[in-house]
């Protein structure tokens, strides 16, 4: 039996096992993050990159970016023990020309499938599906696990494969494609009680069908490259009102509590506990053990904090280059779930990396990946 192995194999295997780590990541598999399973997984992901890295020929304008790149993500990991933004970096610098929809499809494939995984061994008692009861700033609310480490995290994973669902199909979705995943969200919210990934998903869903029509798309195509700056902006002016009064006035609480859950408060108050870094720094929660009632939950300053001021500025390279190719190709469905996730990232930790946001590949858009041949292909042949 003839095995044809080219270049885009090892990117392939690259993405495959990087999503399997950050999926059973959420899940609640005990201390997985810190087992043998993981590590051999992470580098076993390090080694196939290494070996797509060094099998390529690279121009000197692509071989200084990419030295770039991969050097602010290594001195980041260096300094923080945080591998997200390398991680980052390397699919975003290394992905095939053309690549992005073939990538995009296979991770679809592999979420929905490790998703059903991981809510089927709750059901039969493999994984815990315990119910939690959810703080929501003006009240509690009872949901369920299904098998991920936390209800927000099996709100964010399923409605992550939707938005991706949308984008993979998004030059033939049909009435029934929109119906369908807003039965999903509404869904996953049943169980999750997850309010941010109910209206954010549902807004994805309104806005990339309404996007259909031309006056529409154009309008979005036209902000498309302010909103990152936007979000960057409103955040700053949240955390200045919340600073005014300790959180205390009317329009802070209002803010702070009743649209995000608390998490502009303990942002801010990140900020003043932790210091700023040029590339980033591990967050010891115990200096602040008075504040802690819940954990920091705000992807733009954990980006800033965790990865540092030379990570957050890569970070906002890589989303401006990012929301700017989108502009320039016409992709209002990857811009309009772009910008959702950089929303979200104002509620959920964990939406500023590859792990749990594959919007950050639609830079491979743009000629700022890889484009030149292997240096070989090797057939393999199975005797």
């Amino acid at each position: 039996m003839r095995v044809r192995l080219n270049i885009e194999s090892l990117y392939k295997i690259f993405i495959f096992l990087l999503v399997s780590m950050y999926m059973l990541e959420t899940s609640a598999i005990p201390g997985f993050s810190d087992s043998l399973l993981h590590d051999l997984l992470q580098y076993f992901a390090l080694l196939v990159v290494a070996l797509y890295v060094f099998i390529r020929k690279y121009s000197i304008k692509e071989l200084i970016r990419l030295f770039c790149l991969i050097s602010i993500g290594i001195l980041c990991y260096i300094s923080s023990g945080f591998s997200g933004l390398l991680m980052t970096m390397l699919a975003i610098a290394l992905m095939p020309k053309n690549y992005l929809d073939t990538v995009l499809n296979m991770i679809l494939k592999e979420e929905i499938f490790l998703f059903c995984i991981i809510v089927a061994f709750s059901l039969i008692g493999v994984l815990d599906s315990s119910r939690m009861e959810i703080y929501k700033g003006t009240y509690t609310a009872n949901a369920f696990t299904l098998g991920f480490g936390h209800p927000n995290m099996l709100a964010a994973q399923g409605t992550s494969i939707i938005l991706l669902y949308l984008c993979v199909n998004r030059n033939r979705l049909k009435l029934r494609n929109f119906v369908v995943s807003i039965i999903g969200v509404i869904v996953l919210f049943t169980f999750s009680k997850g309010r941010t990934s109910l209206f954010l998903g549902l807004f994805a869903i309104f806005l990339i069908g309404v996007a259909k029509n031309r006056h529409v798309k154009k309008t979005i195509l036209r902000i498309l490259p302010y909103t990152y700056v936007a979000i960057i902006i409103s955040l700053m002016l949240f955390m200045f009102f919340y600073s005014r009064g300790n959180g205390t006035s009317t329009l802070s609480r209002f803010i702070n509590d009743g649209i995000f859950n608390g998490r502009i408060g303990l942002a801010y108050r990140s900020l003043l506990a932790y210091p700023v870094t040029l590339f980033g720094k591990a967050i010891d929660v115990g200096i602040w053990n008075q504040y802690q009632y819940y954990a920091l939950d705000n992807g733009q300053v954990m980006v800033l904090l965790e990865f540092g001021i030379a990570g957050f500025l890569t970070y906002f390279y890589i989303i401006q280059s990012t929301l700017n190719e989108i502009k320039k190709k016409q992709e209002v469905a990857f811009g309009i779930v772009l910008v959702v996730f950089l929303i979200w990232s104002m509620y959920e930790g964990t939406m500023y990396f590859l792990g749990k946001n594959f919007a950050l590949l639609f830079l491979g858009l743009k000629d700022f990946n890889l484009t030149s041949k292997a240096k070989n292909k090797e057939d393999i042949h199975d005797t």
